[in-house]
């Protein structure tokens, strides 16, 4: 590997798309005629249209930085890398050699993971998430995307770029590639810890971790509980699998900080964006216990009787896995897919740990959508703990076996919520609200003056209410259809 990683990736022959055939050949000639660099270079012209010493020198020197070639006057031979590439020519392991030494290739596959792109915004992408480069060289993303047509990760049609399914599985791929593998049950020493997560955390591991990658984003948090620690923590929880955790801040010190680790953790009630890692220290061990993944579902800031402190409402997951629950979690977006979605979901689809992370992807996803905001009233109150009082509230009811998708969702504030899930409140095709015509009734007075409104929607026009379920409601509650 190259002591310095490269900005620009350097062409190599055949154009683009067959970088890779043009490099297996010369890699078999390298390994069955041990050529001279001039031997090379000659072979060279004679398989390709390369006249330029200069030029070619320039591109086997890029093999050579990136690992793949010794070039010495008298031999050219492959390296380790170099051979293990050959002998099996995968694109995986050539993406992972030039990704480890040059800068850009996996942010031009998370730009074309969320659309197709040209050249010139595929630079932006690299610009963008490498803001120190200074970036002048026009012709540099289309030397990367060039190596990616020839790995078949990348398409191009005119002058736009897209991503093939071999990219997105690649792109899938090293997203999990450093996922911790941890077992539920098991106990790890710190130092097993700090090499499964890549990280340290000193001298010990306090109760809240939150850990950020090289760009400073919020990566994962790691939860620490002990069962003799200082803190009112009821770890045993109700039979489904919730318990009160308390946040930062030791009761000697009085009332608990708004400090960077109880706001991370605050910050995932409201919508879960990262894994959340638990672990119990035993009484008599120095060793952690992983219990699993869990969700924060509720923060609030109260009175413990002496001082003011974070209660965390946790729920066990009961999955171990990183990518199960990125999986269920996106699964609750996918019902724009489907023309005319069912209403319920299939009882055989889940099991009971995967409808418990889907309802809980449910509950953050839809807020998020909605941005915190009631879609009747546009309210969005904060608590004292910083949270949002906004809910998640299925069009057709969870009760009914409703879905779990964005689509069957409305995030309400909490009197709204009830009206709604008890009939006061309707919402139209061209979602416009509808009120009850009880006038006799306590309450009609509160929700007259709702009539006709229009919702606050989802910016995002997939994420937004479907007649098929607004019709199902209006249906039990007795509204006329449209």
């Amino acid at each position: 590997m190259s002591k310095n990683k490269y900005k620009i990736a350097v062409r190599f022959f055949g154009g683009a798309g067959d970088y890779t055939e043009v490099l297996e050949d010369m890699f078999v000639y390298i390994v069955s005629s041990n050529p001279s660099e001039q031997d090379l270079l000659e072979w060279i012209k004679d398989h390709t249209r390369a006249t330029s010493d200069d030029g070619i020198r320039r591109r086997l020197q890029f093999l050579e930085g990136i690992g793949l070639l010794e070039i010495q006057p008298s031999k050219v031979q492959l390296t380790e890398d170099g051979i293990t590439w050959l002998s099996n020519t995968s694109p995986a392991v050539l993406y992972e050699i030039l990704t480890a030494n040059v800068y850009g290739f996996d942010a031009i596959l998370e730009a074309l993971d969320e659309s197709p792109k040209t050249d010139s915004e595929l630079g932006d992408a690299i610009a963008l998430t490498h803001p120190d480069f200074g970036w002048t060289d026009d012709s540099g993303p289309a030397q990367h995307r060039g190596w990616l047509q020839s790995l078949e990760y990348v398409e191009r049609t005119d002058t736009t770029n897209r991503l093939t399914e071999q990219g997105k599985n690649e792109l899938e791929r090293r997203r999990h590639a450093t996922e911790p593998q941890l077992t539920i049950g098991e106990t790890y020493a710190q130092s097993e810890l700090e090499e499964e997560l890549d990280t340290s955390f000193g001298s010990y591991i306090k109760g809240i971790n939150p850990r950020t990658d090289d760009n400073n984003e919020l990566e994962y948090i790691l939860i620490k509980a002990r069962e003799d620690g200082p803190y009112s923590d009821d770890l045993e929880g109700d039979d489904d699998g919730r318990f009160t955790y308390i946040g930062e801040g030791v009761p000697e010190k009085g009332d608990q900080p708004h400090s960077g680790a109880n706001k991370r953790l605050r910050e995932q009630a409201d919508r879960s964006t990262v894994p959340i890692y638990f672990f119990v220290q035993p009484a008599d061990s120095d060793e952690l216990r992983y219990e699993g993944l869990i969700e924060v579902t509720d923060a609030e800031y109260v009175s413990d009787g002496e001082r003011r402190v974070y209660q965390f409402t946790m729920e066990r997951l009961e999955i171990e896995s990183q990518r199960e629950l990125e999986e269920l979690r996106e699964s609750v977006e996918d019902e724009h897919e489907t023309e005319v979605p069912p209403l319920t979901e299939d009882d055989e689809e889940f099991t009971t740990t995967q409808r418990r992370v889907r309802s809980s992807g449910f509950n953050s996803k839809v807020k998020a959508a909605y941005d915190n905001r009631c879609a009747i009233c546009d309210a969005r109150r904060e608590s004292l703990a910083g949270t949002f009082e906004v809910e998640a509230a299925h069009i057709y009811p969870k009760r009914e076996n409703g879905r779990d998708v964005v689509t069957n969702g409305l995030a309400l504030c909490k009197l709204h919520h009830w009206a709604f899930d008890c009939g006061w409140l309707a919402v139209s095709d061209d979602y416009r609200i509808l009120v009850a015509d009880e006038p006799d009734l306590e309450g009609y007075e509160d929700f007259a003056p709702l009539e006709d409104n229009r919702l606050t929607l989802p910016a995002n026009e997939d994420h937004r209410p479907h007649a098929k379920f607004l019709a199902a409601h209006r249906d039990r509650h007795g509204f006329e259809s449209g």
